[in-house]
C-alpha cells in the first residue's frame, strides 16, 4: 500500500529539507537529477533511503520509505509521495508555482492517483 501525504513529525529539525528517494529506481533517480539540477543553490539535502541514516532521520521504517518519495521539511514535518512533491516545490527557484498549483481543491487526490500509478509501474520490483 502507497503511503501518501503527512505522514509524521520528528523531533530534530534540519538545516535544509532532505529529500528520501531510491537510488536503485532508474525513474527516481533520473528525476532527482533533474530537480537537482533545477535546485541551483542547493537548497535541499538529496539521500537515498538506501543510506542508513535515511530511517533516523524521518522516524520511518525502511519498507515505508521504499513506497515513496519522503520530504522531511526543516521543521520536522515528514510528507511522502506527491504530497512531497508538492513540499518540494516551495524549495526551487520558481516552484512556487507548480507547487501552488498542487494546492488548488481537488489536484492532489489526482496527483496521488499519478504518482500511486507511477510508483507501482517503475518502484522496487519484488
Amino acid at each position: 500500500m502507497l503511503i501518501e501525504g503527512e505522514v509524521g513529525r520528528v523531533a530534530q529539525t534540519c538545516r535544509r529539507p532532505i529529500l528520501i528517494y531510491d537510488a536503485d529506481c532508474d525513474f527516481c533517480a533520473r528525476w532527482v537529477g533533474r530537480i537537482r539540477s533545477w535546485d541551483r543553490g542547493q537548497a535541499v539535502y538529496y539521500l537515498p533511503l538506501q543510506d542508513n541514516r535515511a530511517p533516523g532521520l524521518t522516524g520511518r521504517r525502511r519498507e515505508d520509505l521504499q513506497q515513496a518519495v519522503h520530504l522531511v521539511r526543516t521543521d520536522g514535518v515528514v510528507f511522502a509521495g506527491a504530497a512531497a512533491a508538492r513540499e518540494l516545490f516551495g524549495y526551487l527557484p520558481g516552484g512556487a508555482i507548480p507547487g501552488s498549483a498542487m494546492r488548488i481543491p481537488g489536484l492532489m487526490p489526482l496527483a496521488a492517483r499519478m504518482y500511486a500509478w507511477i510508483a507501482r509501474r517503475f518502484g522496487p520490483v519484488g
